[in-house]
Formats: C-alpha cells, structure tokens, sequence
C-alpha cells in the first residue's frame, strides 16, 4: 500500500499552524521554510503533510520569541544526531536565558506599577506623608523601570 501525500492550501496552512499567511510566505522568502511546492494548475503554494509538522515546529519556535537565525540553525540540526541534539540545546538554552530576561522586565514592570497604585491611594485618600515615603522606599524600583526605558526595553515613558 504506498502512501499518498495530501496537499494544502496556505489558508489551511495558516489555520493548523497559527502563522498567518503572510508570516508564511515571508518564512519561505528568509528561508525558515524550504520553497514550498506549487500547484501547477494554479500556480497557488501547496503544502504537504510534512510541511505542516514543520509549521508546527516553527510555531512553536515562534511563540517563545527565539529569533529567525536560530530557528534557522535549530531546523537544520534536527537531522545532524547526537552533535545537532548538543546544538538544539545549545539554542533552547540561550532562548531560555532570553524568556528569563524578559520576564525579569516584567517583574520590574508590574513591582513599578504596584507600587504607584499604592502610591496614588495614598494621594487620593490625602496621605501625603504615605506617598511622599513610598516614593522614597521605591526609588530603586523607578531607578531600574527607567533604566530598562533607557535600554529601549520598555514601551512608554515611566515618569514619577
């Protein structure tokens, strides 16, 4: 019995993957994706089976934010053995380190804005005192927030 290769469209594509049609093409343009076949009838791309158990993979890849050439290196290790298996941890680690940082901003991001919540109810309620020293118990945190801004790490300005 020999197996026959189903074939899909982009839109099908799309929606099994979770990338938007145009994030696949561009994928096939910086070559994350091989060229992907073409029906020769139409001319329309046509994506196997296993072209959307790559998808999946380069979804995955996506969703953590690792970037495009080490997706590009992580794909091309899948099929180098025990040396590729070393470089896909290698890369899974190194993207870790970045998940770590960035949740590290946020950290920094939500201990600001919890404490200008706190800071504000003390105006509001006419606790001048409260919020003059929660300003000074917190300025590290201002110091840090306003530095991730300065890193271009945050979006927005962070004023006192």
């Amino acid at each position: 019995m020999s197996a026959t290769t189903t074939w899909h469209t982009i839109r099908e594509a799309s929606l099994i993957s979770g990338l938007p049609e145009s994030t696949l093409r561009y994928y096939e343009q910086v070559g994350i994706i091989p060229t992907i076949a073409r029906d020769p009838s139409s001319g329309h791309r046509a994506y196997s089976d296993a072209d959307l158990e790559r998808l999946t993979t380069i979804s995955c890849l996506s969703s953590t934010g690792m970037p495009l050439d080490a997706m590009r290196e992580y794909l091309a290790n899948a099929a180098e053995g025990a040396e590729g298996a070393r470089r896909q941890m290698e890369l899974l680690d190194a993207q870790a380190l970045r998940l770590a940082a960035k949740a590290e901003v946020i950290r920094m991001q939500q201990a600001y804005v919890s404490f200008k919540t706190l800071y504000w109810r003390a105006v509001a309620e006419g606790r001048e005192g409260d919020a003059r020293r929660l300003l000074e118990e917190n300025s590290d945190i201002v110091d840090k927030v306003k530095h991730l801004q300065v890193e271009g790490k945050v979006a927005g300005g962070v004023g006192r």
